[in-house]
């Protein structure tokens, strides 16, 4: 036993890292490429873990299946990899970008996905620990149906969405009890084509979904891959990746705020505590007092490669967002998109991507303690 748990252990045998394991790994169990892992945990502690599975490359266009992995063990042992969904066999159709979301009471997971990028979306639900799922429901094939024709959801674009998708990344259930999926919409303005972080919401359990509001566009920056956290006060705090016109990258994050729940949001503005490449990054709230967040912190403006993903930093802030004092280094190689949740001991969960010569060539769970962050 002595010598399975040092296994599980990083190289620096810290005593605050509960464990470290890789789930998924390029080139097993017939996929060439798992991408863009998401994670949450039901009021049993069974950890649900869902992720894209790239059938023979690792780009985002191809044959693309919804995977996900269980355990009921704290992340010890993980269950052989569930098929969600897959369309067409072989063929070019890209099932991804999950956004699960368990309710407050740990005991329903919704799972929203999309169909080749924004523009279809689906849902479904399990009552029983991801053991089965639901019928899917297609929320909308058609970015001009009625729930996406709201002015507030059209605010500062000017013309109606050429799609929408939920995710990548889990949503949250507010304490009104509202469930908000952090989510992308594409816009055409004046023939071009622009993209814009926002929410859809469910008020009835997941039972229908609706359009929420998009982040204001300002001709500065493009938004995307939100992740969302519910302030102490109530309101929600938005943070995006983003990017220049006529770049890739921006170099730091952008954060929005709503008060009237993600019906309509602030103005984004900068936020230079926090460096980040173009990459996604993720946020949850640790306890009633800290929210943690997870990205690779580099400021990489302009350009864009694979080795500027890397320096995955874990921060937790005191005050709603506002600042980020505290942080440490998880990862200080190539790494990428991430997920956070917490466990139902309280100790922290991420699962990230990361690799050697590549940001995406394996997916890795860690659990971690509340002090490992005070740790040098």
């Amino acid at each position: 036993m002595v010598l399975l748990f040092a296994a599980l252990l990083p190289v620096s045998a810290d005593e605050d890292v509960v464990l470290r394991k890789d789930i998924f790994s390029r080139k097993t169990d017939g996929y060439h490429t798992y991408r863009i892992p998401t994670m949450v945990v039901t009021a049993k502690g069974t950890i649900l873990v869902f992720v894209e599975g790239r059938k023979t490359h690792r780009r985002d266009h191809g044959d693309v299946d919804l995977l996900m992995k269980r355990s009921e063990d704290g992340g010890r042992t993980w269950s052989k990899q569930v098929l969600i969904h897959e369309e067409g066999g072989d063929a070019l159709i890209r099932v991804g970008n999950p956004c699960p979301i368990v309710e407050k009471d740990g005991k329903t997971v919704h799972l929203l996905f999309t169909r080749n990028g924004p523009g279809c979306f689906f849902s479904t639900r399990s009552t029983d620990d991801g053991s089965s799922w639901e019928p899917f429901t297609k929320v909308s094939d058609d970015p001009k149906a009625p729930e996406y024709q709201k002015d507030n959801f059209l605010r500062g674009f000017g013309e109606s969405p050429v799609g929408v998708g939920a995710g990548p990344v889990h949503g949250i259930h507010t304490s009104k009890g509202r469930l908000i999926a952090p989510s992308y919409a594409g816009f055409k303005v004046n023939g071009e084509g622009r993209g814009g972080s926002c929410v859809i919401y469910s008020d009835d359990k997941g039972k229908t979904w609706k359009a929420g509001g998009v982040i204001p566009w300002v001709p500065e920056f493009r938004h995307g891959e939100c992740t969302i956290v519910e302030r102490s006060d109530g309101s929600l705090l938005m943070n995006m990746r983003t990017s220049e016109p006529g770049k890739y990258s921006f170099g730091y994050r952008l954060t929005s705020v709503s008060k009237d729940h993600g019906m309509t949001w602030s103005k984004p503005v900068v936020d230079k505590n926090l460096p980040c490449p173009a990459c996604q990054a993720s946020m949850i709230r640790l306890n009633e007092k800290e929210i943690l967040f997870l990205n690779p912190a580099v400021n990489h403006n302009g350009g864009f490669s694979i080795w500027s993903r890397k320096n995955l930093t874990l921060r937790v802030s005191q005050d709603d967002g506002r600042s980020w004092p505290e942080s440490r280094v998880l990862n200080e190689g190539l790494a990428g998109y991430s997920d956070l949740a917490i466990a139902k001991n309280g100790n922290i969960l991420c699962l990230f991507e990361n690799g050697t010569r590549d940001y995406c060539e394996k997916i890795t769970f860690v659990e971690l303690k509340r002090s490992w962050l005070s740790r040098e």
